[in-house]
């Protein structure tokens, strides 16, 4: 895209001011972020205001002419953004007119910046009279290297702006919904949910996970902050308009760091066809940022039309299951299921049901969550071998459910070799690998996961378990309060918080962390658990009766609580039959071999033993 607007002065316009230089449009003093396209166009046509420009005069300025892109979709978002952002309407324009079947002209007043200086600088810094021949030739031939020098520097950086930028990682943001009904939103959301799978399927690219590309939503960022914060080249940008059983969607790849557009094109399907588009799209951008797809890969975003009711329902569903509450996955299994009836050959609709089932859905015990949900991804597997988020799925359920941990390793590994940037496959692994006590392996996974997901406080409290799980207590400690300075809400961080103070015999900076913990859990499902740790937290710090107290008002049948307890009060014996019955119940803690609280019980070797049992050493 040509950006040669000549360096005018600050101008002016309503409540707006716009600076050439720096290439900023600001309001009420704060800059307002506007992508390097329709700032193009408000130049050129602050440049020529009160004169008609033409959409071939625009597009020639917009684009270099070895770009391809769909110009007229291209400049047609480029107005209605700048549009947006000025507050304006084509109805009833205030600064942007539009000549109908030629062009655009701008008609608000504008007003220069009175301070910038002008003419009458240059005017005090003429030149010194030369008093010889060869001053005069020594002059003639540094201007003339100046002359080339500063040609080739200026050919240079007209070459690096239009040729194609190399694009190694991308993030989706969430798609416009262009419709005027806000009860459409989930299928805007839907759109950008898949294409960021599709594209997560490409082992050339990284790609930024769904919630932290979320926060986006709406943002007033210029895409360099964006592709600062997310440690990204390239950002893609698109709008849904829905109509009936027909889609219209219109996409454009963004080099973010440069805030320069690369390649727009819209679509038009019937709704049968959507996820074949997505398809389509995650290729063709894939093509644009020039990465290799292999041929598995090619073949892996090949889908077939799915009926469109069965896509409505699954589309719902998703949308409830981002809610991330038991009763909204309730909800979400039921549009799951439906969609699974409306189409059994639909995969995705199984990968559905069996997340709700292992996020627990509301009235579904443990045990037999665990058990649909196996069957829900053994189904979507048969269906779909080659779907990376279910065999990470499985393999979760393998190590959950089974103990199968080996089984449970090489799935997640399958998983994440189809489907490279699907980050609740690196987390899984990150929490298996601390499990089985290979710390520096599952590091390698956490560093990956907050590549993929940077933005999300849920992996900065990740990274602090990790440390938490490595003992590195200074470190948890730091990273635990930086995560809940994001987000305060995440109950469990507080107890993980209060365990790093005990690993430090801090005992009322733990007890007050977890107090916190018990007291926000509000006596649902995980009131117990918070609970005991808690007792065991009385119990180290002394608090012989405190602890006592709690494990009278325990549940009978939470064997692995009352033995918590009891390690904290040192007795050994009753902490390890309690331990013992949990495991031929099969309720084990997974997270035994390396949690505080069961530091009492390491060097007594049945506790070993049960470890071993379990296969976790």
């Amino acid at each position: 895209m040509s950006t040669s607007s000549p360096l005018k002065p600050v101008q002016r316009f309503g409540g707006f001011e716009v600076d050439p230089r720096s290439r900023e449009l600001r309001s009420k003093g704060k800059t307002i972020r506007l992508q390097d396209q329709p700032l193009e166009v408000l130049l050129l046509l602050l440049e020529r205001r009160g004169e008609v420009v033409s959409r071939d005069e625009l597009k020639q300025r917009l684009w270099p002419a070895d770009t391809f892109v769909e110009s007229d979709d291209g400049l047609n978002t480029a107005i209605r953004k700048l549009r947006e952002v000025l507050g304006d309407s084509s109805e009833k324009p205030i600064y942007i007119e539009t000549i109908p079947r030629r062009g655009y002209r701008f008609i608000g007043q504008v007003l220069a910046d009175s301070s910038e200086e002008t003419s009458t600088r240059s005017s005090k810094l003429a030149p010194k009279r030369v008093h010889n021949q060869a001053s005069l030739r020594w002059l003639i031939t540094v201007s003339a290297l100046t002359a080339t020098a500063v040609a080739i520097i200026a050919g240079t950086w007209i070459w690096n702006r239009s040729r194609p930028a190399a694009i190694q990682s991308i993030a989706v943001l969430p798609f416009a919904n262009l419709s005027g009904d806000g009860s459409q939103e989930y299928f805007a959301d839907a759109m950008t949910e898949e294409l960021t799978s599709d594209l997560g399927k490409i082992s050339a690219l990284r790609v930024i996970s769904r919630t932290s590309a979320m926060h986006y939503r709406n943002t007033s960022k210029r895409m360099p902050e964006i592709a600062r914060e997310l440690n990204v080249d390239g950002v893609i940008e698109g709008s849904v308009l829905r109509s009936g059983d027909r889609v219209r969607i219109t996409a454009q790849l963004i080099n973010a760091r440069a805030d320069r557009h690369i390649w727009s094109e819209s679509y038009e399907r019937d709704m049968k066809d959507v996820l074949a588009l997505q398809s389509e799209l995650a290729r063709t951008i894939a093509a644009r940022v020039r990465v290799a797809v292999s041929p598995a890969e090619q073949e892996r975003l090949q889908v077939e039309a799915v009926n469109p009711a069965a896509f409505e329902a699954y589309m719902r569903g998703r949308s409830a299951l981002d809610m991330w509450t038991a009763e909204s996955s309730a909800e979400a299994l039921r549009y799951f299921q439906l969609a699974s009836q409306l189409d059994s050959k639909y995969a995705l609709a199984y990968v559905g049901m069996a997340e709700c089932y292992v996020w627990r859905v509301a009235g579904v015990s443990e045990k037999n969550a665990q058990d649909r949900g196996l069957a829900a991804i053994s189904q979507a597997l048969q269906l779909k071998p080659d779907m990376g988020e279910a065999h990470a799925i499985l393999g979760f359920l393998l190590a959950e459910r089974d103990w199968n941990f080996t089984g449970a390793e090489a799935e997640l590994k399958k998983g994440i070799a189809l489907s490279p940037s699907f980050a609740p496959a690196h987390h899984t692994y990150s929490h298996l690998l601390i499990d089985l006590g290979r710390y520096d392996e599952s590091m390698v996974e956490t560093v990956r996961l907050m590549e993929l997901d940077p933005v999300s406080p849920t992996l900065s409290g990740h990274l602090a378990y990790q440390y938490l799980a490595s003992r590195k207590w200074d470190l948890a400690i730091d990273q635990y309060h930086k995560a809940l300075s994001i987000d305060p809400s995440q109950v469990g961080e507080y107890l993980e918080l209060g365990e790093a103070y005990l690993g430090k015999n801090m005992y009322p900076e733990a007890i007050a962390e977890i107090k916190k913990a018990v007291e926000m859990s509000g006596g649902g499902a995980d009131y117990a658990f918070y609970l005991a740790r808690l007792g065991n937290a009385y119990a180290r710090a002394g608090q012989v009766p405190a602890a006592k107290k709690i494990l009278r008002g325990l549940p009978s049948d939470k064997p692995v609580e009352a033995a918590c307890v009891y390690a904290g009060l040192g007795e050994r014996d009753k902490s390890i039959s309690l331990l013992t019955e949990a495991y031929r119940q099969h309720e084990f803690p997974l997270d035994a071999g390396h949690r505080v609280e069961w530091d009492s019980l390491r060097s007594d070797p049945r506790f070993n033993e049960l470890l071993h049992r379990v296969g976790l050493r």
